[in-house]
């Protein structure tokens, strides 16, 4: 079984590049993810967790420096709210809930986004992720192959049951198939709620 720690990122980072899947923990509950450019891997992703192509997967990334691309067709004001809501949660911060926010694909980049990420739509769920060594992960990804440093994010679960929330259970749910990065969650108490980037609608609470 391949489990990977804050210590060996590099072998994580080539087991992703190889186009493996990976468990992880992420803000509240567990996540399972690989390359998003790497069709094989996602396709084996959705078979695993008996979850539909038409749904999407959100992607994670180290830093907002690495999305300039899709923050900088929206409003100034638009732009600082989205920042905000990534900025780093101070131990008086009473919130508990990350943020993934969905970005209109920009017509130049339409391309470059596979739809068996998106789903066949227009747009794309991002965030930035808070766990400190999954981003250290996801910059370790950056490359003219995976420019955003992305990392597919879907809960580490099969299709109807409950997400993982350690590293037991989710090797209880997929054994030896894929790998497993040791780390804790930073305990927030729901998974990430999901808002339309130019509208601030709240797409999934």
């Amino acid at each position: 079984m391949k489990i990977f720690d804050k210590n060996n990122l590099k072998h994580a980072q080539q087991w992703l590049t190889d186009g493996n899947l990976l468990a992880y923990p992420t803000e509240a509950v567990w996540g399972i993810g690989c390359d998003p450019f790497n069709e094989q891997a996602v396709l084996k992703l959705l078979e695993i967790k008996n979850r539909p192509l038409e749904k999407g997967l959100i992607v994670l990334t180290a830093n907002h420096l690495l999305i300039n691309d899709f923050l900088q067709n929206l409003p100034f004001d638009k732009q600082q709210q989205i920042l905000q809501s990534w900025q780093n949660f101070s131990n008086t911060t009473k919130q508990k809930q990350a943020t993934t926010w969905l970005f209109s694909i920009p017509s130049n980049l339409s391309t470059n986004i596979p739809y068996f990420v998106t789903g066949g739509r227009t747009s794309l769920a991002i965030r930035i992720i808070e766990q400190q060594a999954i981003a250290d992960l996801c910059q370790s990804l950056v490359s003219p192959h995976n420019p955003y440093g992305f990392l597919v994010s879907t809960s580490c679960n099969p299709s109807g049951k409950p997400p993982a929330t350690t590293l037991e259970q989710a090797q209880s749910y997929f054994g030896d198939t894929i790998g497993y990065f040791n780390a804790p969650t930073l305990g927030f108490t729901e998974p990430s709620q999901i808002k339309d980037a130019l509208t601030g609608e709240i797409v999934r609470d």
